[in-house]
């Protein structure tokens, strides 16, 4: 026996292949073939999860564009709570001047109005300003010229310095005469948050240096206690005294210590720059109206992009066939979502006089025949500088109750009633209420928190008391389309149980178990691999010991016919 040919086994890519075979057939093709006929439930699922996966991404990009939309009607809404205001953009001000004279008022004065700011106008004379109080020590004839010879007649001293400002902590400074200038200004500096004064070091000229002594505050002056030892004592000269700033407010002659004045009206900074005693100007805090088109114009680009998503998430082409990126199309959670925003942005707002605007039709805009948001500029702008507070109840949350203690914390849109009575039981005017009714419904309510009942016309609702005793308060409500808009918004985008999230658990749970399905048809298919590759080989190791012995015989016989 010469040889015995059984073929070879080897591996590729991690999978065992048959070459090299006695039977001259491609045993390696016949696994192979036989492998991926197995797999072909698992190249199905493999297709699903990949196309679950496009579904993925356009779910994500569906969640940006709700984010963006909700994030844009956020500032229209009035948004809830104490703070709300300061994020409500119909309360943004802004301060606009003129001036009695050829004097620009921005060189006189300038207003900063937040949100809290009283819309109104006021004239505002300024007659002086607050000045700081500056002290010149005496002087020094070089930089480094110590001040023992400087200051006293070149014997040496030492001690202390007492500085502060009126009404102000006092900083104690440690001086001697082997300091120079610079030196005892650096010692003042490094006190100045304490005492309030700075120093500094004034070249009069080459053989003339001093430090002078600024207080930080306006309106208050230095005082020093001097026991620095130098013969004469600390001496100082005033170079400005401290003084008040002089102003008049509709005539009304008002002071003050600092040029920046916040405590005369809340939500207003006015900063003084300029005295101009003949000089009024006249300051208006209004809306900033240009703000409030631009957040809506926002509102409008936001939802026109989220409209066209959808669109073309629900595209059919030419062929009638589903559009090759439309990986939504029939999707219920985008079909439930384009049709309440759709719902929404076309619905009247409950709750407003019969004369007011009630629509976003009413503030300029309109729906197109492509269900996109238009925006008529000229309407628009009629309405925001005509009718401001009927634009704010076309898109905000509105809330009047006869009682300033009853606030609005939390709403929904499940809130059904808008015109309704609280009646607060509170016996023993602890401020605790024993009872709360809503509407005559009886509420739920825990300390000072009072909650709509589900299943009522006030379910959502969410009411902070502040005031104490038995009370009835009359309740005015209307609930505008961004109020909406942000509320269904909110909803839908809930990170535990709103109905993206919940679409999109379901698509990453489907294709857990298709994976979970994939890896058990691939484990089938691979043993049945390795059965097919040991029949073969068992087969191959046959035939090579069949045609060896076939040889053999061959060359036996051909040597018993050569010699006859």
């Amino acid at each position: 026996m010469d040889s015995l040919s059984f073929g070879s086994l080897n591996t590729t890519s991690g999978s065992p292949r048959l070459s090299g075979t006695a039977s001259k057939l491609d045993t390696a093709a016949l696994v192979e073939a036989a492998y991926e006929a197995k797999r072909l439930g698992a190249v199905r699922l493999e297709t699903r999860i990949t196309d679950n996966d496009a579904r993925l991404t356009a779910f994500d990009e569906m969640k940006t564009l709700l984010q963006d939309l909700q994030a844009a009607v956020e500032p229209l809404r009035n948004p809830p709570g104490v703070l709300g205001i300061k994020d409500n953009m119909f309360e943004n001000k802004a301060a606009f001047f003129s001036s009695s004279s050829s004097t620009n008022p921005n060189e006189i004065l300038g207003v900063n109005a937040d949100n809290s700011a009283a819309a109104g106008s006021f004239e505002i004379t300024v007659n002086k300003l607050a000045t700081a109080n500056k002290l010149s020590t005496l002087s020094a004839s070089a930089a480094d010229q110590t001040l023992a010879d400087a200051w006293n007649g070149g014997s040496a001293f030492s001690g202390t310095i007492d500085i502060g400002v009126e009404g102000g902590d006092t900083a104690t400074i440690s001086i001697d005469g082997s300091m120079d200038i610079y030196d005892v200004a650096d010692a003042f500096n490094a006190q100045t948050g304490t005492s309030g004064v700075r120093a500094s070091v004034l070249k009069v000229a080459d053989d003339d240096f001093r430090m002078v002594l600024t207080a930080e505050e306006t309106g208050k002056t230095i005082s020093l206690a001097d026991s620095s030892g130098i013969s004469g004592g600390f001496q100082t000269s005033e170079l400005q005294a401290a003084s008040l700033a002089e102003f008049e407010i509709d005539g009304v002659p008002v002071t003050r210590t600092s040029n920046q004045i916040d405590d005369l009206a809340g939500g207003m900074t006015i900063n003084l720059f300029k005295a101009e005693p003949g000089t009024t100007v006249n300051v208006s805090i209004e809306p900033e109206l240009g703000e409030v088109k631009e957040q809506i114009g926002a509102f409008v680009e936001a939802y026109n992009n989220l409209r066209t998503f959808f669109d073309n998430q629900s595209t059919i082409s030419p062929t009638g066939e589903v559009a090759e990126e439309a990986y939504l199309y029939g999707d219920r959670t985008m079909r439930d979502i384009m049709q309440g925003l759709s719902g929404i942005a076309g619905s009247d707002v409950a709750g407003l006089s019969e004369t007011a605007l009630s629509t976003l039709r009413g503030a300029g805009i309109t729906i197109n025949e492509g269900n996109l948001l238009e925006v008529d500029d000229s309407k628009l702008d009629n309405a925001l500088l005509t009718d401001l507070e009927g634009v704010r109840g076309v898109f905000e949350f509105s809330f009047e109750a006869s009682s300033n203690d009853l606030r609005v914390f939390e709403r929904t849109n499940n809130i059904a009633a808008t015109n309704f009575t609280v009646d607060i039981t509170d016996a023993d005017n602890d401020g605790v209420p024993e009872q709360v009714l809503i509407g005559g419904i009886e509420a739920e309510f825990d300390g000072s928190t009072i909650r709509g009942p589900e299943g009522s016309d006030f379910e959502g609702l969410e009411l902070l008391w502040a005031g104490n005793g038995s009370t009835s308060i009359e309740v005015n409500a209307s609930q505008g389309i961004a109020d909406k808009f942000f509320n269904f918004l909110d909803e839908n985008l809930d990170p535990f149980d709103g109905s993206l999230t919940t679409a999109v658990q379901n698509i990453e749970d489907i294709n857990e178990d298709y994976q979970t399905q994939i890896t058990k048809i691939e484990e089938r298919a691979t043993r049945a691999r390795d059965d097919l590759i040991e029949r073969f080989s068992a087969m191959e190791a046959a035939l090579s010991i069949a045609n060896t012995i076939l040889n053999q015989i061959r060359t036996q016989v051909d040597a018993m016919t050569a010699g006859s």
